[in-house]
């Protein structure tokens, strides 16, 4: 095929094209490409209504927007650490007082991780059952976020049970999230 042949056929289309072109643009239904214009625009708007349709008449169920209340078995809070060193030092009667109402308050928990796959979040549990720990895995969804699963120790029934559970997964490098677990009323 000779350069000659090749410009010649490339100057007819592009001369082809051009006039198919500002015929579609002018509004002229009788010029020369106001027929693909037509083409074009009900084909966007068949695609449209498609769309629209399949979304009036999908059978999936209306989820609820919050979770909250149906996932957490009990009310979690972060405890952080200056709440857990003492101020003064308890008098007898407030660590009789706290030892008897431990069970009614609730218990600690101390979270290793979070992992978006459960198994990296098998992964996490054998390596702390291994150490010694008895580490539980919790399935979370959160909105926005999907299925979270969460590796914990405990539950602690006292803070100093905590902080020496704590300092233990410090030392081997572990980071974890000090929780607090208060039964509901």
């Amino acid at each position: 095929v000779s350069a000659t042949f090749t410009l010649a056929v490339g100057l007819v289309v592009g001369w082809g094209g051009t006039i198919m072109y500002n015929g579609m643009k002018s509004g002229d239904p009788d010029g020369m490409g106001a027929g693909l214009k037509q083409l074009f625009t009900d084909s966007q708007e068949s695609e449209v209504a498609n769309v629209l349709s399949k979304r009036a008449t999908s059978t999936d169920p209306v989820r609820a927007s919050f979770e909250f209340y149906t996932v957490l078995p009990d009310v979690e809070r972060v405890v952080s650490i200056e709440e857990t060193t003492p101020q003064t030092q308890p008098s007898q009667e407030t660590v009789k007082q706290s030892v008897k109402n431990q069970d009614s308050n609730g218990y600690y928990m101390l979270q290793v991780g979070s992992y978006s796959k459960q198994s990296m979040a098998e992964k996490m549990k054998a390596n702390l059952a291994i150490t010694g720990f008895e580490p539980a895995i919790q399935r979370v969804s959160i909105q926005g976020q999907g299925q979270l699963f969460r590796v914990q120790v405990g539950p602690f029934a006292t803070m100093g049970q905590l902080g020496k559970a704590n300092r233990k997964l410090e030392q081997m490098g572990f980071k974890t999230l000090w929780l607090k677990v208060s039964k509901r009323p």
